[in-house]
Formats: structure tokens, sequence, C-alpha cells
């Protein structure tokens, strides 16, 4: 694969210049905290009956927030929006948290009807809040892999904590980095995005002859890329990335330059 130098300023730029855009529209819109909350799709899903002997209210949407009240079989209960899993509900005496899907397909319309859930689709690909995923790929013609979770602020942009090892014949590589991700079309089902990262790597040296020092320096990183939204819950992303390793030293004076591509995928929630 062909090196992609000279890319990490111009593409720093690009990056900076999304943010600052989208940051001047951010803050154009109204106080997100007067903003109405979306609802369920489908308006006839607004009110629902529960019909199992509780259902567990939860303080987030996931099932490590802690169950906070219990609403018991037969209470009425509205339906304020939906996150990935979790529908956040409200009941007549002002009890609100998030039921997971499980429990509301089990629910009742006044009609008497079921509860009939929409999956998930690319409007909550964009409204996702959190990511966990695995890539694998290239560093350097080495074999890498990286496990990494993201957060998203907005639709834009999204800050992204990696973990990565490559294993090579003559050394092996462990890096930790802290990525921001700059998503300019995030409706797109094919969404590009840019990344811009700082981190630290170690490298060991592979030889068993010769006792040899492991090496640890900061690097920056730039990375273009491309994700696209598959079904439910799931995403598929390519990326590549340029490194600069600040390994100059008394007996060394450039930096050293490393490539990377790699795929993978990742669940939102």
């Amino acid at each position: 694969m062909r090196r992609f130098k000279g890319i990490l300023l111009p593409g720093l730029c690009l990056l900076l210049a999304a943010f600052f855009n989208t940051a001047y529209a951010q803050a154009a819109k109204e106080d997100p905290s007067l903003a109405v909350e979306r609802v369920v799709k489908d308006t006839r899903y607004y009110r629902v009956t529960v019909t199992d002997p509780f259902i567990e209210l939860h303080t987030g949407p996931g099932a490590g927030y802690p169950i906070y009240y219990v609403i018991d079989r037969g209470t009425e209960v509205q339906v304020l929006r939906r996150k990935t899993d979790w529908f956040k509900i409200v009941t007549d005496d002002g009890k609100t948290g998030w039921a997971s899907r499980n429990q509301m397909r089990r629910t009742l319309l006044p009609t008497g009807e079921e509860f009939k859930i929409v999956e998930l689709d690319l409007e909550d690909f964009t409204q996702r809040k959190w990511s966990l995923g695995v890539t694998g790929g290239e560093f350097e013609s080495a074999p890498v892999f990286t496990l990494f979770s993201a957060y998203s602020f907005s639709e834009n942009l999204a800050a992204e904590l990696h973990f990565g090892q490559s294993v090579g014949r003559k050394s092996s590589a462990t890096f930790l980095k802290a990525n921001a991700i700059m998503q300019p079309l995030p409706d797109l089902k094919y969404s590009p995005y840019m990344t811009l990262g700082l981190g630290r790597i170690e490298v060991s040296p592979s030889s068993t002859l010769i006792v040899t020092q492991d090496d640890k320096n900061d690097f920056a990183q730039f990375g273009l890329g491309i994700q696209r939204y598959i079904s439910r819950s799931f995403l598929f992303r390519l990326e590549l990335n340029e490194y600069i390793i600040f390994s100059a030293n008394s007996t060394r004076n450039d930096n050293e330059g490393v490539n990377e591509w790699k795929f993978g995928f990742a669940v939102f929630f």
C-alpha cells in the first residue's frame, strides 16, 4: 500500500474548519434544554399499557443504569422518545425513566393491539452517543488490532479512545491514543470522517539474542475514513491513518512517519 504522507497539515486545516463551522451552527440554535424531545415515530404508540407483572425504570438508556422505580401491571404510560433499544417513558404521576425494548414490546396500545416497535434505522445511527468496536489491519506492514470506544457530543463531533497492538517479525508495538473525530456528513449511509489524535506508543524488539530496551515515544496522528450503517445497532468502518512518532533524540535527528490502514465493526447505543 502506498504511503499517504502530506495529508497531515491539509487534513488538520479541514478538520479545524469543519469543527468551527459546526460549533457556530450549534451556537445559533435554540437552548437545547428548551427543545422538545423526539417522540416515537408513529404517534399511535404515544400511550401504552403495561401487561407484564411489572416494568423496570432505569435512570438512563442502558442496563448499567440503576433501577429506581417499578411500574405495575395495568398502568398506562406515555412514551417520550426512543434511544436505540431503550424507551423513555413517564407515568401519569410524573415518574420518568428508561425501559428496555424487550419489556416495551409486551405492552398494549389503547386499541388493545400490541406495541409494534420499529427496528433501528439510519436516524438512530446519526443520533448515537456511545460506540464500542474492534478493528484490524496493517501498521507499517505489520498486523495490528485495535479496541476502541467513542462518545458523540453531536452528530458531527465525537471523541474516541483506542488501545492497539501490532506484532511484527522484528518488533511489537502497543499504543494508546485519544482521537477527535469530525463527521461533516452524518446523515449519509456511507459517511466520511476525519480524525486527529495524540497518544503514546511502546515498541519492544523481538530479538532474544541481545538484551534491548523498549522504546517509548509520544505521537500525533491524522486519519481519513468512511463508516457505514449496516442494520440495527451495527456499523462498519474503514480508515487510513498517518502517525508522526516523536522519536528524535540526541542520537537521532528525525521523527518517524508510520502509515496504518484498518477496518472493523462497532456497536452503538
